[in-house]
């Protein structure tokens, strides 16, 4: 091996550290975004909100949200999990995340959308191709001290959808251009950049079957061209979410982190659900035989007094037809006939869902 590839390698092995290291913390990181995620969208749904205060609300989701990708992705990418994939059109992602585009670069600095006539669809994860814009049009940013031009423009080649962006900005060097895309390479100055931005962004198209090609001129800019794979089924891009319709049902809910577990109570119980709530899985045995109903339960993996799959089963011995949620701060695991496991953050709207299909209750009106 090269002294170059050894090095590239060595680079590779760090991040995977890194990953493993954030594995660690994870679990408490994914709980402070439930809560934040959970309560903006309950405010949302208050009447009579003014639009400023909508416009902010939104503004913390969007946010949040983008923690919680960031977080996944540095997570897959580090362990090499595969991620959902679906039909998703470059074209209305940009449109839908413009606004918030627009308040990151700030006023020195112009964007400029040249979108195709048609979807500009391809199979990939959404959270991951708001990470690729996100990285790459930050970085624009980033070499524009002065403010400049930001130009996206997406093209349609055949079977090919083609995205470029490019910049006014100082421009790479020659002999750093070969190595942006190494993790934890950085041009940027110390404590302005971490070097995994990019690393990243290669991984990533790289896993979608694409190809990302960069070039540069000092003093006149850069820009980054990304090919990906064309998806020809408009029907696999995501549509609104169908409306809800309350029933009512009991749930013994275990968690021991008091801000997510008082969300999810108010979630269901905005929904009609009767919800009993344990903090400790001694707490949870307690109601289970005090109950001669109960219909699912809704339990963290891990808790500070317990563990959730333990929990399952002492309380499925005393209500043998219960079904389980179990929830978790890290990658999701399969389960079994009658249940469900939800990944931290989840949406309110994610986890109604659920506890509707494992009730089987029906989902819209």
């Amino acid at each position: 091996m090269s002294a170059e590839n050894l090095e590239i390698e060595q680079q590779r092995r760090k991040l995977e550290t890194l990953g493993r290291l954030a594995g660690n913390v994870v679990h408490d990181f994914n709980n402070m975004l439930m809560v934040i995620e959970g309560y903006t969208r309950m405010l949302l749904e208050e009447p009579g909100l003014s639009n400023g205060a909508k416009e902010n609300a939104h503004e913390i989701l969007r946010a949040s949200e983008r923690a919680s990708a960031l977080t996944k992705q540095l997570l897959a990418f580090a362990r090499k999990k595969s991620v959902e994939s679906k039909g998703v059109d470059i074209n209305a992602m940009l449109r839908q995340m413009r606004n918030m585009l627009m308040r990151l670069l700030g006023e020195t600095v112009r964007l400029e959308f040249d979108l195709s006539d048609g979807p500009c669809l391809v199979f990939a994860n959404e959270s991951q191709l708001e990470q690729v814009l996100l990285n790459l049009i930050v970085n624009a940013r980033d070499a524009m001290p002065i403010g400049g031009r930001i130009l996206v423009r997406t093209v349609l080649i055949e079977q090919t959808a083609r995205l470029s962006i490019e910049d006014t900005g100082v421009g790479i060097p020659d002999d750093l251009l070969p190595r942006i895309f190494e993790p934890f390479f950085t041009t940027k100055d110390p404590g302005k950049g971490t070097g995994i931005g990019l690393s990243l962004v290669d991984e990533i198209v790289r896993a979608w079957g694409g190809t990302i090609d960069v070039s540069s001129e000092l003093k006149e800019g850069t820009k980054f061209v990304i090919d990906l794979p064309r998806y020809h089924d408009p029907q696999a891009v995501a549509g609104p979410e169908p409306p809800l319709i309350p029933k009512i049902g009991k749930i013994l809910l275990v968690e021991d982190e008091d801000g997510v577990r008082s969300l999810i109570r108010r979630v269901l119980e905005q929904r009609h659900f009767e919800v009993l709530e344990a903090a400790t899985e001694e707490a949870a045995l307690d109601i289970a035989r005090s109950e001669t109903r109960l219909d699912l339960l809704v339990t963290d993996l891990e808790l500070k007094q317990g563990e959730g799959r333990n929990v399952a089963q002492l309380v499925r011995a005393l209500h043998p037809a219960i079904n389980v949620i179990y929830i978790s701060g890290y990658v999701n695991e399969s389960g079994g006939d009658g249940e469900f496991t939800l990944q931290k953050p989840f949406s309110p709207y994610t986890l109604v869902l659920a506890v509707r299909e494992l009730l089987k209750l029906p989902q819209h009106s």
